[in-house]
């Protein structure tokens, strides 16, 4: 539910948000994982195999832009435009081949 909405508020995601949702994700996983206030989030988000929130919201903006808004986006140095989106759909994955 939190990243509802990111394609327009998490490109560019700032330094601030970032910390935020940092501090937000941190608090659940100190539920999830019962460790102590002061085990740091990146060990927390490592031991629960979970994605940081803001790099998910990152994810998700560079995703909504591309495929649904048609606009090119950059994330982590990556250019996505339309188009390659477009042929990434269309190729089979490897596993469908079995099955033709």
């Amino acid at each position: 539910m939190i990243l509802h909405g990111a394609a327009a508020w998490a490109y560019p995601l700032s330094a601030r948000q970032s910390r935020q949702l940092n501090s937000i994700q941190r608090k659940f996983l100190l539920n999830i994982t019962g460790a102590y206030y002061t085990t740091p989030t990146a060990a927390l988000q490592v031991i629960e195999g979970i994605i940081p929130l803001h790099i998910k919201a990152e994810q998700e903006a560079a995703y909504v832009r591309t495929a649904r808004l048609r606009k090119t986006s950059n994330y982590n140095n990556t250019t996505s435009t339309p188009i390659t989106m477009r042929m990434a759909q269309h190729t089979p994955n490897s596993i469908q081949q079995f099955f033709n």
